[in-house]
């Protein structure tokens, strides 16, 4: 029987993010099934020596800083990192594509019709610093500021402090009087972009602190869709969810490339794609000053799940249909009809990427009349099939 070849995962806080990497490796190793997965609760260059001693030819790393990343190229195994802070040089790593959860969280909030935009970060994290640049340059082209909670820069002096670490130290430097000054100030009703979930999570508690109303007066949008934590907060947190499967096995695919030979480590980056936005209480709000508008639509969200028509919708507000899709298209500047598509479209990307349901189900599940209706918007909103979207979207790139 062929000798498995051993890969280390060095991991110091096994946490969402690196379960769904670990689950991305793990269908990775079922379809090569030459490689054992050594699981180590430490990165340390002392663990890692160990563990090359021990036989592994590559290794997935928890790296967060330059210093520690110019250190890792130089122990003469292949490495990925992941839970990058800082730049990792040459060092092939993991990382979400900013751009793209820029966009999303953009057009999702502007389609709320929020005209006041805020984001809250650790801006010296690089992967948090660029989700701001790309924030605020989609909202200045649509012709909108975005206040930024200006933190106290803490300087990264070990060089291997966790981004946790780094987070505390600022957040106890900076002190809690100044973030709420910060909120308070916020011109109303305010849309902010949490650069990760556990920092919405604080956010959340802040404001409920100050006695801000969250959604009406500030909506939270966080990144991750740690479920745990968007779950536990008080409204719960809406969150844009990341593949971090598909990531895992991309980084497993080239790790496999660095240690045949084939690829060498060239400062790589394995993107995690954003998948969509898990919506709950904390985003669960209209910036629209019309009450039979903010009914319309958000009667169309709670029933996406099934067929809608326009008179059913016009009906629940109290409206005829004509008055409705007039008022409709002045406050919203699209039709109930394009809405609808829009909330099914929403329910489809959803299932076609979580799960591998067949595709007229998904097309049932998702509230589409028929499987050629879902196809049709797909095309238009996407320029893909269902199909393809999915096959884009899910673990294998």
């Amino acid at each position: 029987m062929k000798e498995k070849i051993k890969i280390a995962f060095a991991h110091n806080n096994i946490n969402h993010n690196t379960e769904g990497l670990m689950d991305g490796i793990s269908e990775f190793i079922r379809d090569k099934g030459d490689w054992q997965l050594i699981i180590w609760p430490d990165s340390s260059l002392k663990s890692l020596a160990f563990l090359k001693k021990r036989g592994c030819k590559g290794a997935f790393v928890s790296s967060q800083t330059a210093t520690k990343a110019k250190e890792l190229l130089q122990i003469g195994i292949p490495v990925v990192a992941v839970s990058t802070l800082e730049t990792m040089l040459n060092l092939p790593y993991v990382s979400a594509n900013s751009k793209q959860v820029a966009e999303m969280a953009a057009d999702y909030l502007l389609k709320k019709k929020f005209k006041n935009f805020a984001f809250f970060g650790l801006t010296q994290a690089k992967w948090s610093s660029e989700r701001l640049k790309h924030f605020s340059d989609l909202l200045s082209k649509a012709g909108f500021n975005v206040d930024v909670f200006e933190e106290k820069q803490i300087p990264v002096i070990n060089d291997f402090m966790p981004f946790t670490r780094q987070w505390i130290t600022m957040t106890l430097s900076t002190g809690q009087s100044k973030l709420i000054k910060w909120l308070e100030e916020l011109p109303k009703p305010a849309a902010i972009l949490a650069s990760c979930d556990i920092f919405a999570c604080h956010l959340i508690n802040v404001a409920q602190e100050a006695g801000i109303n969250i959604p009406d007066e500030i909506a939270i949008l966080g990144v991750n869709n740690d479920q745990a934590i968007c779950n536990i907060c008080d409204p719960p947190l809406s969150s844009i969810a990341l593949n971090f499967k598909k990531a895992g096995y991309n980084a497993a695919k080239l790790l496999d490339k660095l240690i045949s030979g084939q690829e060498t480590m060239q400062g790589q980056c394995i993107e995690i794609p954003p998948t969509h936005i898990e919506t709950r209480g904390s985003t669960d709000v209209f910036a629209i000053d019309d009450s039979d508008i903010v009914q319309a639509m958000r009667y169309i969200r709670e029933n996406s799940n099934k067929p809608l028509q326009v008179n059913e919708i016009a009906t629940n507000a109290c409206m005829s249909k004509r008055s409705l899709q007039l008022k409709f298209h002045k406050v919203i500047g699209r039709s109930i009809h394009e809405e609808i598509i829009q909330a099914h479209f929403d329910n489809a990307k959803i299932l076609l990427v979580d799960t591998n349901l067949p595709i007229d189900e998904v097309a049932v599940r998702s509230g589409f009349h028929y499987t050629s209706n879902m196809r049709r918007a797909f095309k238009e909103i996407t320029g893909l099939l269902p199909q393809k979207y999915r096959q884009l979207h899910q673990s294998h790139s």
